[in-house]
């Protein structure tokens, strides 16, 4: 397991969320993801969550990838899940697809589910308006 390190650059507008759940910010990489950190801060049934939590390796056409999933949830029940958070737009990729049921198998070997959440779900009218 890795931790990735975010920087700034020209590329990614970089966004932080402050959390009053966490007592902390999380500094996250679109504007989709920070959305994402309302519904998961003002959920009764999330007692924290974690943006960039620690990353894993996965196998992908005989090569070995790194991947970081979006965030962490820790459910009040204690359970854990990853999210990866995606534009509606994107996950209609083939590559994409295959290599995500890759990076689910890793996460349920280490006892996690890997769920993806889409622009979709996150930006729902009224609750983020």
């Amino acid at each position: 397991m890795y931790r990735r390190k975010l920087k700034h650059s020209r590329v990614k507008n970089l966004h932080k969320f402050a959390s009053q759940k966490n007592k902390s910010t999380c500094l996250v990489e679109s504007s989709l993801e920070f959305d994402a950190c309302f519904h998961f801060e003002f959920s009764p049934s999330i007692a924290a969550f974690e943006a960039q939590p620690l990353g894993y390796e996965y196998q992908f056409d005989n090569r070995i990838c790194r991947y970081t999933p979006d965030f962490l949830l820790i459910h009040t029940d204690g359970t854990q899940k990853f999210i990866e958070v995606k534009p509606q737009s994107k996950i209609a990729d083939e590559d994409f697809r295959a290599r995500f049921i890759e990076k689910q198998a890793i996460a349920k070997q280490d006892g996690r589910d890997l769920i993806l959440v889409t622009d979709k779900q996150i930006r729902v009218y009224p609750t983020l308006e």
